[in-house]
């Protein structure tokens, strides 16, 4: 399933005869037959927990996409109380444009998967920051709105 903030890359598994004797070779395809990993099985490597696996172009590329997305997270500087304001703003930004997204003329089919999704997704992303929050030492302790989006929601 694809769920924030996992990525599904739809696709099939394929096992091809080498040739070679007991060997076969198994890929992972995308949608498109592209080539995303690969390795030659045989009797004993079905044997072993680890093998060696050929990482193709077309999943070095997905990669590259989901490592730049954590790298834009774990940017930090010389100057950590910037870093937290700069963080603030950015997620104080996106909590608006989620809430502008819900603000339409008139409310249809996709405004109400849009707002089921941005419910969960907004949940989700509370729940994970106070859990996180909680663990600090220091914080001022938060009353009963700290999760009244997860209350809401029956999360």
């Amino acid at each position: 399933m694809d769920i924030a903030p996992n990525r599904l890359v739809p696709g099939q598994i394929v096992f091809e005869p080498t040739g070679y004797g007991l060997r076969i070779r198994v890929t992972a395809r995308d949608a498109n037959h592209r080539t995303l990993w690969g390795f030659i099985a045989s009797p004993d490597s079905v044997e072993e927990h680890h093998c060696l696996v050929g990482v193709y172009s077309a999943l070095k590329e997905l990669l590259r996409e989901e490592l730049d997305k954590l790298g834009e997270v774990t940017q930090s500087s010389d100057d950590p109380m910037s870093d937290a304001t700069r963080a603030l703003d950015s997620f104080e930004s996106t909590l608006q444009w989620l809430r502008n997204s819900l603000e339409v003329q008139k409310i249809s089919k996709e405004t109400l998967d849009r707002a089921r999704a941005i419910a969960r997704i907004t949940a989700n992303a509370e729940r994970q920051v106070l859990l996180a929050a909680n663990t600090l030492r220091g914080m001022k302790r938060r009353t009963g709105e700290a999760s009244a989006v997860s209350d809401d929601l029956g999360l």
